[in-house]
């Protein structure tokens, strides 16, 4: 079965040689996964694109930062984020970095603020494929502190736990509230998945998510606010230096 995969085997499926395995893997939560591609795509080098012979895989690259081989993928919500730090899980990668956008539950957290998740909680189901019962999954204490140290003085950046859900849709006012009075500080969709399956294979790991709203503010994903576009587009430029510093320093 596809669990008992060893390294040999994806890089046969995957059509890699062992030389192009990432050090680094960076995964961007997002449902536009085609325009997320596309942007990564310009930030590295020497690109090879990954799939496989049965279409498994769309959307994943590795490609060179400076001096560093760097896997990245566009995924969406807790199975597609398993799949991919799995995979390269097996095949030896070290690191990944989870980024994204997400709902800050947090007071004073507002669009456009970075959250760097220090652990989170496991709402989505597919962390208990890898470790059943866990309740909450750490991030790499050390990585989280030289994200917060390399941010400059004016970004605002809150670090603290994060509630991964399992559907958008299903939020309603009442669990927005159940989350913060736990201490969340934020809602995404795939860190509890992604930290969780690092963990099983030995990857580090960190998160790193851009507020697109404040729901216990009264916004929501559906609304349309001209005016936070560009406090958006801030944390999104700051996120994606933030990583990169990372990878082409660890």
């Amino acid at each position: 079965m596809l669990r008992d995969l060893k390294r040999e085997d994806w890089l046969t499926v995957l059509h890699l040689d062992a030389g192009r395995i990432p050090r680094a893997l960076i995964l961007r939560g997002t449902r536009n996964l085609r325009a997320r591609y596309e942007q990564h795509r310009e930030l590295f080098e020497d690109v090879l694109e990954v799939g496989s012979p049965n279409g498994l895989f769309e959307d994943v690259l590795i490609g060179r930062r400076g001096r560093t081989l760097v896997g990245y993928a566009s995924v969406y919500g807790a199975a597609m984020a398993s799949e991919i730090t799995h995979v390269f899980g097996v095949l030896g990668t070290r690191l990944v970095i989870q980024t994204g956008v997400c709902g800050a539950l947090g007071d004073g957290i507002a669009a456009g603020d970075l959250v760097v998740a220090t652990e989170a909680g496991c709402g989505e189901g597919a962390a208990a494929c890898y470790s059943p019962g866990l309740e909450r999954v750490a991030a790499t204490p050390g990585l989280v502190d030289r994200l917060s140290a390399s941010a400059s003085p004016g970004v605002k950046l809150r670090r603290g736990p994060v509630w991964t859900t399992a559907a958008l849709l299903a939020e309603g006012a009442a669990e927005i509230a159940s989350w913060h009075r736990a201490g969340y500080v934020a809602v995404d969709m795939e860190t509890a998945t992604t930290f969780a399956v690092a963990e099983h294979f030995g990857l580090e790991r960190v998160s790193m998510l851009v507020a697109f709203d404040n729901p216990r503010e009264g916004a929501h994903l559906a609304m349309t606010e001209h005016d936070k576009a560009d406090a958006r587009a801030r944390g999104e430029a700051t996120m994606r230096d933030l990583m990169l510093h990372l990878v082409e320093n660890y």
